[in-house]
């Protein structure tokens, strides 16, 4: 008998899995770098500043941006926080959503 957790994604470090690690960490290695560099390239006029900055500082962020995503998904089934992500990009206009979407609230009562 297969085991059916055998073929979701398997949490590795706090409910995220190794997809959603990498996704993070490369967000903010990259913001960070541009950020820092272009900040201490005016500043001081050395940009090698702002990269030391973002190796200091990387784990440190990438650790609590972790920290937030695991409370979005404490207690939700598998993949709510994309469709929700999905459903706001829609609403900004921003990508034409793959599945139907119902704005307002659901209501359970008979109409009779």
């Amino acid at each position: 008998m297969i085991l059916h957790e055998i073929n979701h994604k398997m949490p590795i470090y706090k409910d995220c899995t190794l997809g959603e690690m990498l996704l993070v960490g490369a967000i903010v290695f990259i913001t960070e770098t541009i950020i820092l560099s272009i900040l201490t390239r005016l500043i001081f006029g050395y940009a090698s500043i702002g990269m030391a900055l973002t190796f200091i500082s990387f784990f440190h962020i990438t650790q609590l941006l972790l920290n937030q995503l695991q409370k979005i998904k404490y207690g939700k089934p598998q993949g709510y926080y994309k469709q929700r992500i999905i459903k706001k990009l829609a609403e900004l206009k921003l990508i034409r959503s793959l599945y139907v979407i119902r704005y307002g609230k659901w209501s359970v009562r008979r109409m009779s």
